[in-house]
């Protein structure tokens, strides 16, 4: 069965061009129905956390599930910006990440916290999306390769994630080697 998220990236793909008005699209269409909020699966985010590190990471798990009731306001924008299938110039993601901020906190959808700071809101969609790269990773998801460098990404942002970036330097030196991409 297809997804209306499998629709956009199959879309995305066939007519890159058009990302922008689909992208647009889908942020409009996610705040007019937004995603139910799934609850972090925390197996499967402890199976992406021991592909990377046998141990060590559990207070990288505790920190993502402290920050998880947020999924409301940014698990859906996560999905959409960060699919595993593919990967777009980070100012492009902010770009559709401050209009979609904007429109929701014009519509009144986010607590006042987060319609106060966009870079709070953008820290909570990266912890969002990354918490979705780890349990796809969990599970085995094909594109491994793109779901590291998201999650390398994000864990050289954020102090709180250092343990998850030092145990990816270990054990995934080359995504650390200048000139890596995730395209």
């Amino acid at each position: 069965m297809t997804t209306p998220h499998d629709a956009l990236i199959a879309a995305l793909q066939a007519a890159p061009g058009d990302a922008d008005r689909l992208m647009r699209a889908a942020c409009a269409e996610l705040r007019e129905r937004p995603a139910a909020v799934s609850a972090p699966d925390v197996a499967a985010l402890r199976a992406g956390l021991a592909r990377i590190a046998d141990t060590g990471l559990d207070v990288v798990l505790q920190r993502l599930m402290d920050d998880a009731p947020d999924g409301q306001v940014t698990q859906g924008i996560a999905t959409l910006l960060r699919p595993p299938e593919l990967a777009w110039d980070e100012a492009q993601e902010i770009d559709w990440a401050a209009r979609h901020w904007e429109a929701c906190r014009a519509a009144g959808q986010l607590d006042e916290t987060l319609a106060a700071d966009f870079g709070d809101y953008w820290r909570r969609l990266e912890w969002s999306a990354l918490r979705q790269h780890l349990a796809l990773l969990g599970q085995g998801h094909a594109e491994e390769r793109r779901l590291l460098a998201y999650i390398v990404k994000t864990a050289s942002r954020y102090v709180a994630l250092a343990p998850l970036k030092r145990a990816m330097e270990a054990r995934f030196p080359e995504f650390f080697e200048l000139g890596f991409s995730l395209r």
